[in-house]
């Protein structure tokens, strides 16, 4: 049994526990698969860890980050925000892209809205309302931690 049916099975079935025949067998493909196996463990590991490091240290400074999975760049037409994970893709209009905009700049919740006040004008005073409404949408989508 190759090495990567190991974990295959391992995972499905919740048995991490590997026979000393199996964890001794020395051919060839094994020795490769369980290299293969290792690397991506690792890389997943130090992803999961990075993660982990900058969502707890946005949640204890209060301030609002992009999650550490999440890209912002801008367009013309506004701006994108690639989720890496899921790899799904955002388009936002020019608002939501000063709001983000904000965010990247290191905007707390409470100051976010004076900010987009002192810099764009609101004609019809439902700037702070849909900003409120945007930030709830970024938080229930993961996009953004505080």
């Amino acid at each position: 049994m190759s090495y990567q049916s190991l974990i295959k099975k391992a995972w499905k079935s919740g048995d991490f526990a590997v026979s000393e025949k199996e964890a001794n067998s020395k051919d060839a493909v094994n020795v490769q698969s369980r290299e293969n196996v290792r690397r991506e463990l690792e890389d997943i590991i130090e992803r999961e860890a990075a993660d982990a490091s900058a969502c707890l240290a946005a949640s204890k400074g209060g301030v609002m980050k992009l999650a550490p999975f999440v890209k912002f760049r801008e367009e013309k037409f506004g701006a994108v925000l690639f989720e890496t994970r899921s790899e799904k893709v955002y388009t936002l209009s020019p608002t939501g892209a000063a709001v983000v905009r904000e965010i990247v700049a290191g905007a707390d919740s409470a100051s976010l809205f004076g900010k987009l006040k002192e810099k764009y004008e609101d004609p019809t005073g439902n700037m702070e309302k849909e900003a409120a409404g945007f930030l709830t949408d970024l938080k229930g989508k993961g996009l953004i931690v505080e």
